[in-house]
């Protein structure tokens, strides 16, 4: 690991001195007509795909708002430049980036991907007076630290399963009267069961107790044993990617069939249909964003905009990992717009100030620096497809129910 952090140091230092040399004491990395954003991103590791997605958002922002003559600020117009390094799916070598960052004078950082990345990070971008908009970086407890400049453009970890919860309680007919929870026993997925496991009680429904297996387990037999005979009515994963993949291919294997399957953040990714094929059909799952999204600005357009956009950059429909990205990178822009200046402190409180419509939803914190008022979709696979069926007035197509 030492001798990763020094290869992973020595890559930030070549990148920031060829375009970030002299920048140290400047406005917050902006270097004549050019501001500088750093970002720790997982371009290897086990965190390398959606790593990648969130890439190609913060590229589409750097992008588009280039070829709209840059960032407004003040007297200037700003074109953006992101300065990458691979964290290697790593927390700690993320909040080693960071601080590398900072010695090269890069000021406004993008958080890198995953809650565990994002805590790790949070700490050095407060004692280094930098400012980070975070993509990904859904726990809630990350900002119940105290942290005054970082701030999450994306819904709280506690939002994934329980809106899915409330979709289900809101459009299945007849309700189904037992929910079991399966979790990841990482933060974030603790974070994701514990939210979904306090509304479906307050909503009245049984819930079993909860279970876990390790962080991107690729088997999941023993938990599906285990709860096969208590029959629940919906299965809820607290995942990633493998993981929610290997809950649907060993349920199917061990004859588990629940009423519906539900799922954090695996769903609506490509990966999971084309892995799953028909075995993904039916499967709901919570989103960030979709393109039925309501709101609009003036460099993205709406959220359909937004889809069209990646889907003719990148060749593949948008996924919510590019969205909310693309997101992030949008509010350190606007914010440094508000402000006029590129200084991390003023930056910072016009972070703490913005809100806003977007093609990503209204962006706006709290006092402790997460948007808990952009509401997540619940997106179901429907014939290979994903569609929108919650919230209700952003639908794309009914629920199925029950789902098998």
């Amino acid at each position: 690991m030492v001798r990763n952090l020094s290869l992973v140091a020595g890559a930030v230092t070549a990148a920031l001195l060829a375009a970030a040399c002299g920048s140290k004491g400047e406005s917050g990395g902006a270097t004549g007509d050019t501001l500088v954003l750093g970002a720790p991103y997982s371009n290897t590791g086990a965190l390398a795909r959606e790593g990648q997605l969130t890439k190609q958002g913060y590229d589409l922002c750097k992008e588009t708002i280039n070829a709209r003559g840059g960032v407004p600020v003040g007297s200037r117009r700003l074109r953006i430049d992101i300065r990458y390094s691979d964290d290697t799916s790593k927390a700690d070598v993320a909040a080693r980036i960071v601080d590398r960052l900072n010695d090269y004078g890069v000021k406004l950082v993008l958080g890198p991907y995953g809650s565990a990345s994002t805590a790790a990070a949070a700490p050095v971008v407060e004692r280094n007076k930098q400012v980070m908009a975070d993509a990904a970086g859904a726990d809630d407890k990350i900002f119940q630290q105290g942290y005054r400049r970082s701030f999450a453009v994306l819904s709280p970890a506690t939002e994934y399963a329980a809106s899915m919860v409330k979709a289900i309680d809101e459009l299945a007919s007849p309700k189904p009267r037992t929910i079991a929870f399966l979790s990841a026993d990482d933060g974030f997925s603790k974070t994701v069961a514990e939210g979904g496991v306090a509304e479906a009680r307050e909503r009245g429904y049984t819930v079993l107790p909860t279970e876990y297996f390790p962080a991107h387990a690729t088997d999941v037999s023993a938990v599906l044993t285990k709860i096969k005979g208590k029959r629940p009515d919906v299965i809820v994963g607290s995942v990633h990617l493998a993981e929610g993949i290997a809950i649907i291919k060993q349920a199917n294997e061990l004859g588990v069939r629940p009423k519906l399957f539900a799922e954090s953040v695996a769903p609506p990714t490509p990966d999971f249909r084309n892995t799953l094929r028909s075995l993904a059909n039916g499967v709901i799952g919570s989103s960030q964003w979709t393109a039925e999204v309501q709101g609009s600005e003036p460099f993205f357009g709406t959220a359909k905009d937004y889809a069209a956009a990646v889907q003719a950059r990148y060749g593949h429909p948008a996924q919510y990992h590019n969205a909310e990205a693309t997101a992030a990178c949008l509010a350190l822009a606007m914010a440094a717009q508000k402000a006029g200046s590129t200084e991390p402190d003023k930056v910072r409180d016009a972070m703490a100030a913005l809100d806003t419509p977007s093609f990503f939803g209204r962006i706006k914190f709290d006092a402790t620096g997460q948007n808990k008022f952009k509401p997540m979709s619940v997106i179901q696979v429907q014939a290979g497809k994903v569609v929108t069926v919650w919230p209700k007035d952003a639908a794309a197509a009914k629920l199925i129910w029950p789902a098998q």
